[in-house]
């Protein structure tokens, strides 16, 4: 906006600190107790959410006359989502269902079918840390097998180490693979772990997540963006190089 000669130096201030100069503020819209709108923690979306409050139905004197008396109970809640439908469990002001999962955030590649043992691990982690190790070593290996179709551990471990992924991850897939057959031959259901296991073991996951499927799904939607006739350039020298023994570079 252009300023006229005869504006005061206090106007001009006054539009320097006005909003249009300044930074815009991120709202996280976390979820809390009676909340008309925050982020759902079943679809994560931020939708408005409707309150149902439950009543209490009491009986005592009123004006020297027995009635019936309602009051709110006003620590108790139900919210459901506008967006997905699903409802959520408060009490003390607390959501106490669904669990809060925001310390192990689930990956979003993850595979339906080991997601519900990371789910699970995700909510008794601090209650119970050798359960929640269970079952990040069953979520492991079922997403190594089903991200290479292998039957076994072992062999899925194995397939991932030929198609390069990183050796540290592989170390750490027989640590997790060798300690429970320990476990399993002495005939215990957990082992003694602690919290700094469990936190290894999610990080374990989200990185095979990370380099199994997100990574390469994001490599694939790439090279699907390159022009075929420089794709077929790229493989004509990537050909021509192998048969010199050259490194396979672009």
């Amino acid at each position: 906006m252009a300023r006229l000669p005869s504006a005061s130096m206090s106007t001009v201030k006054e539009e320097a600190a006005s909003g249009l100069r300044e930074p815009g503020v991120l709202i996280e819209h976390q979820p809390e107790f009676r909340k008309p709108k925050f982020k759902c923690p079943r679809c994560g979306v931020v939708a408005v959410q409707s309150w149902t409050i439950p009543y209490r139905k009491e009986y005592g004197k009123r004006s020297g006359t027995l009635a019936q008396i309602e009051a709110s109970i006003s620590d108790l809640g139900l919210s459901t989502c506008e967006a997905c439908g699903a409802k959520c469990l408060w009490f003390e002001g607390n959501l106490v269902y669904p669990p809060d999962l925001s310390d192990h955030p689930v990956p979003a590649d993850l595979p339906a079918e080991v997601r519900k043992d990371f789910e699970e691990a995700a909510t008794i982690a601090g209650a119970s840390p050798r359960a929640a190790a269970a079952l990040l070593r069953m979520c492991i290996e079922g997403l190594c097998k089903s991200v290479t179709g292998e039957a076994k551990f072992e062999d899925a471990i194995a397939e991932l180490e030929q198609q390069g992924i990183p050796t540290p991850i592989t170390l750490a897939m027989d640590v997790v693979r060798l300690t429970g057959n320990e476990v399993l031959h002495a005939g215990k259901l957990y082992g003694s772990d602690d919290a700094k296991t469990v936190a290894i073991l999610f990080r374990l996951a989200r990185l095979i997540v990370n380099w199994a499927i997100t990574e390469k799904r994001d490599l694939q939607e790439l090279v699907a963006t390159i022009p075929p006739e420089k794709l077929a350039r790229i493989e004509e020298r990537r050909n021509k190089a192998a048969a010199k023994g050259a490194p396979k570079s672009a």
